[in-house]
Parts: structure tokens; C-alpha cells; sequence
């Protein structure tokens, strides 16, 4: 009968797949799965990428222009030269785990804005505001409710006909009435688009037919500009999309204009309410052009001419790896047209591989701007985060509890959107 004369080989195994189990869930190990799948460096930038140096992780550096610095919990990599590299991740310098493609680019340059700006849009069909009841010889009814229509809802088309005034909605309504035939509405909700068929009453306090809702086809508001293409005038503006008011939904809009906007006073933020700012058009002297689209991360579209108030000097965009928590600015105006810049601490800023809102966390540390505003208000959406002369972010919101705190999304995501470039 023979026997084992290796004993110790079962505790080996379990000892070492104690040890990839215990390597594969430790922190550090977690860190190096955010790594993205795709990596932008800005040239002659340094970036960051998670790392451990107590891992067995080994790095090869493809080109003499990519360096590639090991530190305690990161990575640093910068290129002196544009190109596609691929960096090879390897376990214990011989086993592969992955490669990382690296795409070197030229830094993205624009003018950090801070000026407050007017805008007014068309949208594209016409935004369900409210659902009315309509007096019929003393009896109440709903048409369009009945037909299935919400607030938010967006008109398309009227019989075919594409919706891009009131005026041809009330037109259709009063010929499908007078024909005792039902309104083809095509409508687009949350989530689909469809068609809604809604029949006409006849309203004795109108003396019209009527389906019992009230539209708006343009909105108007003040925000503020982020920031702009020196070389082609190219702006973006908000940080966030343009609304219905309602549903809090994105809306297509058809055309707009941006013009100046004066600040004549600031309601601050309280606890318990957010504070806004309040502002008048001032006309196109400081500010003009159209509105193109209005997109994830706000509004795009083109100046006529550089703005006369606010800074001039083009700044490179930070990539989100860039970003780091610490002393930072936000330009905005509190006062007339002005920008004037404020301090402010980022708290926290997330690692994005992919688009998304918010991804900064800050805090307002500048004793005036919380003495004139409380923190964040309305009509600061968009202001530029400048943080060690490049531009980062934008705000977008505000937290309503503690108007000191607010988001903000990165300033990449912003000029990358489509619609800018």
C-alpha cells in the first residue's frame, strides 16, 4: 500500500488559493478593477490611475514618449507625444491580466465664462403644461385626460400635421369638431411615442370645441455660461439639460437665442429653500448667438462675438482623472454683469469612464459669496470649476439642505458632447 509521501501539497493549495482569494478582494485589488476599459491622456499632461505598488502587478511601458511613474496608490502616466499605445498589465511580471489602450490627444482649449446669459427656445412640438375640464351645458369634462395625455407630455403632430404653433393645434381641433371627428394627436412621453386620439366638446363659455389642455411651445430662463471655443465660437452653458419645468425631462427644441443678462439681486439660500438669482435681459452687448441644441449637459450653441465681460484667456480642459479634491474657483456673477471668482473646496470627485452628471462634490468656502447668496442658488448652474488653471467642471446643482454643498459634472464630458465639437 503506498503512501502519500507529500503531505504538505494540500495545504500548499490551500494556502495559495487563500492567498488569490485574499489578493483578488483586498482593497488595492478593487482600486485596479475601476481602471477603464479606454484611457485619454492630454499631452504633455500627467493623468492617474488607480494602483497598488503592494500588488504583484507589474506594468511594461510600450514607448520611449509614454512614462509610466509607480507610486503608492496610483499610477501617473504622461506622453510627450500624440498617438495610440497600449499598456500590458502582467501578474507577478509574466502572467497577463489585461491591456490598456491609451490614446494621447492635444490639450482641449476654451474661455472659462461665469457670465450670466438670458435664453429663450422653441421647442420642437408642443409641452402638455396642465390638463384643463371643460364646462359642456353645466357638465365637466376631460377629453385629453380621458385620451390618456400627462403633464410633460409633448405634442409631435395634429392630424399629421407637425405641431409647431398653438395656432395649428386649435385650428385642427376646431375643424375634427365641427366634423364630429376625433383629434389625432402623436405624442411623446417618458418613455414612448404614440398616438393619442382625443375628442372635441363643445365649450359654450368658450364658443369653440376644446380637448381640455394647455400648451406653451418656448421657455425662456437665465443660467450661466461655461465656457467657449476661442477659434470657432462654439459655447456651452447650464451643465445640465433644459426642461419641461414638469416632469424634469429633456426637451428637443426647434431654435433659440442667448442674449446678456443683468443680475439686479440674489435671493439667498436658505436651509429650507433654495435662493436664485434675479436677473433682466441686458440685450446682445455682452452676449449673443443662437442656441443649437440643448443636450445632456446643457445648451450648445454659437457666439457672435466674444463676450465684452468675463476672462479672456483660453484654459485647457481637464480630463476626469485630472480632477483631484482641494482648493478650487467657481466665476460667476453675483452683481450686474460682471464675473467675479470664488473659492470653493471639491470634496469629492468620481471616477467616470462614461458620462454622467454628477461627478464632482464641493463646497462653497468663500466668506462673501455665502454672505451675498448662502451658498448655491438657482441661475449658478453652469458656472466654470477652475481648479490649478484648467477648467474641470461646471455646477449644476445645488443640495437644498446645506446650500453651501453642491455639484457639479466634468467640464470634458461638457466640450465632448455632441453638438460642440
Amino acid at each position: 500500500m503506498n503512501r502519500d509521501r507529500r503531505p504538505w501539497l494540500p495545504w500548499i493549495g490551500a494556502l495559495m488559493a487563500f492567498f488569490i482569494v485574499l489578493l483578488g478582494t483586498s482593497a488595492p485589488a478593487r482600486e485596479l478593477w475601476r481602471l477603464p476599459s479606454r484611457l485619454e491622456l492630454i499631452q504633455g499632461q500627467e493623468t492617474t490611475v488607480p494602483w497598488s505598488r503592494f500588488l504583484p502587478l507589474s506594468v511594461t511601458r510600450p514607448a520611449p514618449a509614454l512614462s509610466v511613474g509607480r507610486e503608492a496608490q496610483t499610477l501617473a502616466l504622461s506622453a510627450s507625444r500624440l498617438g495610440h499605445y497600449r499598456l500590458d498589465f502582467r501578474w507577478f511580471g509574466w502572467i497577463r491580466w489585461r491591456e490598456l489602450p491609451v490614446d494621447v490627444m492635444r490639450p482641449i482649449m476654451v474661455v472659462p465664462g461665469g457670465e450670466s446669459l438670458g435664453v429663450m427656445v422653441h421647442f420642437k412640438g408642443l409641452v402638455v403644461s396642465h390638463l384643463v375640464a371643460v364646462n359642456v351645458g353645466g357638465d365637466w369634462r376631460e377629453p385629453a385626460a380621458q385620451a390618456g395625455l400627462e403633464r410633460g407630455d409633448v405634442i409631435r403632430a395634429v392630424d399629421g400635421l407637425s405641431a409647431t404653433s398653438v395656432a395649428v393645434l386649435a385650428h385642427r381641433v376646431q375643424i375634427d369638431g365641427r366634423q364630429h371627428h376625433k383629434v389625432l394627436l402623436r405624442v411623446a412621453g417618458a418613455r414612448t411615442v404614440r398616438n393619442r386620439w382625443v375628442t372635441p366638446v363643445w365649450s359654450a363659455v368658450q364658443h369653440a370645441y376644446a380637448i381640455g389642455v394647455a400648451v406653451r411651445q418656448q421657455a425662456s430662463g437665465v443660467g450661466t455660461l461655461t465656457f467657449y471655443d476661442p477659434k470657432t465660437g462654439a459655447f456651452a452653458a447650464l451643465g445640465h439639460s433644459m426642461t419641461d419645468g414638469l416632469t424634469r425631462r429633456p426637451l428637443d427644441i426647434q431654435e433659440g437665442y442667448a442674449t446678456g443678462a443683468d443680475i439686479v439681486g440674489i435671493v439667498p439660500a436658505t436651509d429650507a429653500e433654495p435662493g436664485q438669482k434675479v436677473g433682466v435681459l441686458s440685450g446682445p452687448t455682452n452676449i449673443s448667438g443662437p442656441v443649437t441644441k440643448n443636450g445632456e449637459f446643457g445648451l450648445v450653441g454659437r457666439l457672435n462675438h466674444a463676450p465684452v465681460w468675463g476672462p479672456r484667456r483660453a484654459m485647457p480642459v481637464a480630463l476626469p482623472d485630472q480632477v483631484r479634491p482641494g482648493p478650487a474657483q467657481i466665476i460667476t456673477v453675483v452683481h450686474g454683469e460682471q464675473p467675479e471668482v470664488f473659492q470653493i473646496d471639491i470634496l469629492k470627485a468620481k471616477a467616470q469612464s462614461a458620462p454622467e452628471i454628477k461627478g464632482l462634490l464641493f463646497r462653497v468656502t468663500d466668506p462673501r459669496l455665502i454672505r451675498i447668496a448662502g451658498g448655491i442658488v438657482q441661475g449658478m448652474s453652469g458656472s466654470p470649476i477652475i481648479q490649478q488653471g484648467r477648467v474641470v467642471g461646471a455646477v449644476t446643482h445645488v443640495l437644498v439642505s446645506r446650500p453651501t454643498l453642491g455639484f457639479g459634472c466634468y467640464a470634458y464630458w461638457m466640450v465632448t458632447q455632441p453638438g460642440f465639437r
